[in-house]
């Protein structure tokens, strides 16, 4: 007896495509958010040794500024895009009948800071929970886990919640858990993030 296999639904299709967007996405933008958070250091190497460019006057104070905003939009758009990655595959999983994978915690931690950024209390180089915020709302606050209640501004988030290349490798590790949709290219492309090309 011939048993056809089972031919997924339209919604398994297009959740099985947005996973695959998604996946992408964050391979690229790990890249990006990997190769800013590299320059970012090797400036700030040179120009608290003077060395090099910064004794030229090519890295100067403004160089750091643009690295650091740029680090911390580089890594915010990261840790979205893995949020998105992780909504389509509990959608995906909801289409096949199975279990949503758990979200990564620590991303989750980054994303929950991140979120509630604008409504903590800022200076320039802390972020701390407003004094008098009703103690329930304050305790609910993600950045309510941290030494302090309060995180630094000098650096991006994944440097409080994780060591300095781990937003990248958590996502990626996100994108692993789907490597049977990505295509050849879009896999070789991921070995070659996770071993730190």
């Amino acid at each position: 007896m011939h048993v056809e296999p089972e031919v997924p639904s339209t919604a398994e299709e297009t959740a099985a495509d947005f996973v695959r967007v998604w996946a992408e996405a964050v391979i690229r933008q790990a890249r990006r958010s990997r190769e800013s958070s590299r320059r970012r250091m090797a400036n700030e190497r040179m120009y608290d040794r003077n060395d090099g460019p910064a004794l030229m006057g090519q890295i100067n104070e403004e160089t750091l500024r643009e690295d650091w905003r740029t680090a911390w939009a580089e890594e915010h758009t990261l840790i979205w895009m893995v949020h998105q990655l992780e909504r389509w595959q509990a959608r995906l999983a909801k289409e096949r009948g199975q279990e949503a994978p758990p979200e990564n915690a620590q991303l989750k931690l980054a994303r929950n800071v991140l979120e509630h950024l604008d409504d903590l209390e800022l200076d320039e180089v802390w972020a701390t929970v407003p004094d008098g915020l009703a103690p329930k709302r304050a305790k609910r606050m993600a950045i309510s886990s941290f030494p302090d209640r309060r995180i630094s501004l000098d650096r991006p988030i994944q440097a409080e919640v994780l060591d300095p290349e781990g937003v990248t490798e958590e996502a990626l590790k996100v994108v692993a858990a789907v490597d049977e949709l990505l295509d050849d290219q879009v896999r070789a492309y991921l070995v070659d993030l996770q071993r730190g090309r």
